[in-house]
């Protein structure tokens, strides 16, 4: 039965939410609760969407002893691993597997062929710059890898490969340059898969000077301090824990050797 109603009966007007044709949700948006409940309350049940990038992350070296195992003489624990999966998982990533390596190309090469079936992307650490037991390098070199030593320090030696269609990003295996080198080439890449907006560097007045070494562009840990940021001691690719207290890096370019309290200068935050 259909009857007419007056103002103050508490009928709601049909499309007084959504019109016909109004669009609901652009291309690109993160899906979170308060959108599927819209889709649901228009009667749609399915919508065309792109999953979270999967991430394998294989951390190599010899020397390296999980967390937690007793630590031998020349042995040090394994942080990459760790570091770079949380750093995956923290930029909008699944991981899909974390695995330590020997320098042992056959065992590498195992882990390679299960880290390109279950991901989208795979991170490596280690095993990439002159040593005579570089196991990424010497790896993936003849399978078409490309490896540069890069003008920016911590991180210079990198390297990329494809593998069954699956990119391949290696770090450098110090910790400091793994998590630096991660910052610069794997986030941006990974937060734009993930529909996630982009962590810019903006600029702030330094509050005290420093020195920077010419030649090779520099990302230096500081920490945000007011309105300005604040440059930490500390410069050494091992550092982890100076890296620890920062929550910005300092993108020095390279032809800048002094910088006075006061000057402006390029921050990426962390």
């Amino acid at each position: 039965m259909h009857r007419t109603t007056t103002s103050g009966t508490y009928v709601r007007e049909a499309g007084s939410d959504v019109h016909a044709g109004e669009l609901l949700l652009t291309a690109g948006t993160v899906l979170a609760a308060r959108h599927i409940s819209v889709l649901a309350a228009v009667g749609l049940t399915d919508v065309l969407v792109r999953g979270r990038p999967r991430v394998a992350v294989i951390s190599t070296g010899s020397e390296l002893v999980t967390p937690g195992e007793e630590l031998g003489p020349g042995k040090i624990y394994n942080s990459n691993g760790p570091a770079l999966a949380a750093s995956a998982a923290a930029n909008g990533a699944e991981v899909a597997s974390i695995a330590h390596c020997e320098d042992d190309p056959e065992q590498f090469a195992d882990m390679i062929a299960h880290a390109v079936a279950v991901a989208d992307v795979v991170f490596t650490s280690g095993g990439v710059s002159k040593g005579d037991f570089e196991v990424v390098k010497d790896s993936l070199e003849p399978r078409g890898g490309t490896f540069v030593s890069v003008a920016m320090q911590p991180g210079g030696p990198q390297g990329t490969a494809v593998v069954d269609g699956v990119p391949i990003l290696t770090f450098p295996g110090n910790p400091v340059s793994a998590l630096v080198s991660f910052e610069v080439f794997a986030r941006p890449l990974l937060r734009e898969i993930a529909g996630l907006p982009v962590i810019a560097s903006g600029t702030r007045p330094l509050t005290t000077g420093l020195e920077s070494i010419p030649g090779r562009r520099q990302f230096l840990r500081a920490r945000l301090d007011g309105d300005g940021v604040l440059p930490l001691p500390g410069h050494g690719s091992h550092l982890v824990a100076g890296l620890a207290t920062a929550d910005a890096l300092l993108d020095i370019d390279p032809d800048i050797t002094t910088l006075e309290s006061g000057d402006l200068v390029k921050v990426l935050p962390l």
